[in-house]
């Protein structure tokens, strides 16, 4: 066989990129046939790096030299999995209506209250220590964040992810400029004063916002302030946001509702009406380039998920399959579009907000990008 390590560098670098690094990772046989080959394949392999939660612990756990090269060649990083202890550890069960029997059992709520903390605070302990890396992975462009909680009740743990997540954004490097925040669950109503979380939104605002073209939020966490004028200046750079302040959990058939940072005890419709107003004053002033804007939320009386598009005037019914922060429009089987008027905003829970008319006209609605193509990679665990 004749040696790769007679072409240029140049040309064993295309064909690296045209490979993929999923199929080099999950061959590597082909990468270990020549050196300099190697040496080039290497670069390609990490740039689209997908983690579950196991890989991603397992990742911190392996010796430095690995985590170093691994963090100064990944541009695209995504990391999701469960934050919380599933049903099926404490009670193996296919009846969903034996779960809610036991589930009513105080000695199981107990136990399952118990393995769900200890799983959170890992887990928290594990991102913090990758936050403190974050400041070296200088190539990264692309970063999501996918944690789902699975439970049905509040853990005294929830609270501590804000916290965790405001670390995170805040070690970022400055070279992002695709954000995918998902972190959902339950949480509780009171913070204390002292100990009050808000700051993801003014991390954001602050450190971010002025490098990103592209942001996705859902949190358990969001406030208005996000869109404060006076502080946040002009991010010529963003294109695309999306903001959903509800979340449906199909399997525990509960929906989920954002709180406001700063008042927690805040219903979710009120925070969905201040959100709204804030951004369309923020809009024309803040976001020159901001084609698409769009705040989900849960329609307690029709009980569906609608799309307001701050930018286009829209509100848009989210069909279901649709995934929250990538609403794909297929003409054959979607929702009816309604064009809010010029006085008001319909909120879907019966409220109507003012319009001022303030923000540009867009004929459609834009398509998000499309989402980071997965590797697997060794679990060093």
């Amino acid at each position: 066989m004749a040696s790769l390590d007679i072409l240029p560098t140049e040309i064993l670098l295309k064909i690296a990129q045209f490979l993929g690094g999923a199929y080099l990772r999950g061959r590597v046989d082909r990468i270990l046939l020549f050196r300099e080959w190697y040496s080039v394949t290497q670069s390609v392999v990490w740039e689209n790096t997908s983690l579950s939660m196991a890989k991603f612990e397992g990742l911190l756990t392996a010796p430095n030299y690995i985590q170093a090269f691994i963090r100064s060649r990944v541009k695209q990083l995504s990391i999701s999995g469960s934050c919380s202890i599933p049903l099926e550890s404490v009670q193996r069960t296919d009846d969903h209506h034996t779960i809610q029997s036991y589930s009513s059992n105080t000695l199981y709520k107990a136990k399952l209250r118990a393995q769900s903390n200890a799983r959170s605070t890992k887990l928290c302990n594990a991102f913090a220590l990758f936050s403190d890396s974050l400041s070296q992975m200088s190539k990264l462009k692309t970063f999501h964040l996918e944690l789902f909680s699975g439970l049905a009740h509040y853990t005294e743990t929830d609270n501590i992810w804000t916290p965790i997540l405001r670390n995170l954004v805040a070690s970022l490097p400055r070279t992002i400029t695709n954000l995918t925040i998902d972190k959902f669950g339950q949480t509780s109503k009171y913070v204390a004063k002292e100990n009050n979380p808000h700051a993801i939104c003014a991390v954001l605002r602050q450190d971010l916002l002025p490098a990103l073209q592209n942001l996705r939020l859902r949190s358990h966490c969001i406030c208005p302030e996000l869109f404060d004028i006076n502080r946040i200046g002009i991010h010529s750079k963003l294109e695309t946001m999306v903001l959903a302040l509800n979340a449906n959990d199909p399997l525990l058939e509960i929906v989920h509702h954002t709180r406001c940072c700063t008042e927690p005890q805040q219903p979710s419709q009120r925070l969905h009406l201040q959100v709204l107003r804030s951004a369309r004053k923020a809009v024309p002033v803040c976001f020159p380039k901001l084609r698409t804007l769009r705040v989900l939320r849960f329609d307690l009386q029709e009980l569906k998920f609608y799309s307001c598009d701050v930018v286009s005037g829209q509100k848009i019914g989210v069909p279901d399959g649709v995934k929250w922060d990538n609403l794909y429009r297929d003409p054959a089987s979607e929702e009816p579009v309604e064009q809010l008027s010029d006085g008001e905003v319909h909120l879907g829970d019966g409220e109507i907000e003012d319009w001022d008319g303030e923000g540009a006209e867009l004929g459609g609605v834009e398509m998000l990008p499309e989402t980071i193509p997965s590797i697997n990679i060794h679990d060093y665990a």
